[in-house]
């Protein structure tokens, strides 16, 4: 899937907090998780059915939060790192998602509600934005979908999973 690591990140997990809280409200990735979605045919991703496996623990200095993940989707297994931070002087959230063939920088936004992360690209002169939503139900239990649009007022869903807590 040409774009497939954006929806990988939606297995990330959270409980909520205030953003105001800046690194501390990354806290909310601690623990592990497991995740189950669907992804659905559309020019930017292909129909499969994804799960996953995710351990964030901090740094030492509790600077960064530091998630593992292996992901199986459409039969294949991959291993990913993400590194989440606060910059408290420019009061912004970082992500930045590595695979072994690469790392990108994602934007997020963090609220009491959930996060979203957000990527636009262009593709033949247009340009497309892919957006991620956490939605939590509760401290253990999220909802998660990915969708894009090339128009900015409509989107198409790309996937949809749900996640749950295993350990804190």
């Amino acid at each position: 899937m040409k774009y497939a690591f954006v929806a990988v990140i939606a297995l990330l997990a959270a409980a909520p907090a205030r953003a105001a809280d800046g690194v501390e409200a990354l806290g909310r990735f601690e623990g592990s998780w497991q995740s189950s979605a669907t992804a659905l045919a559309t020019p930017y991703s292909k129909a499969a059915t994804t799960t996953g496996d995710t351990t964030c623990a901090w740094s030492l200095a509790r600077d960064f939060l530091i998630c593992q993940q292996t992901v199986t989707s459409d039969g294949q297994l991959t291993h990913d790192v993400a590194i989440y931070t606060y910059d408290t002087a420019g009061a912004k959230y970082h992500f930045y998602a590595a695979r072994v063939n690469g790392v990108s920088d994602v934007g997020i936004t963090v609220d009491t509600t959930g996060i979203m992360y957000s990527n636009t690209f262009s593709d033949g002169g247009k340009n497309v934005t892919i957006r991620t939503l956490n939605v939590w139900d509760d401290p253990d239990h999220y909802r998660f979908w990915t969708e894009f649009t090339t128009d900015g007022t409509h989107w198409t869903k790309m996937l949809d999973g749900t996640a749950h807590r295993v350990k804190n």
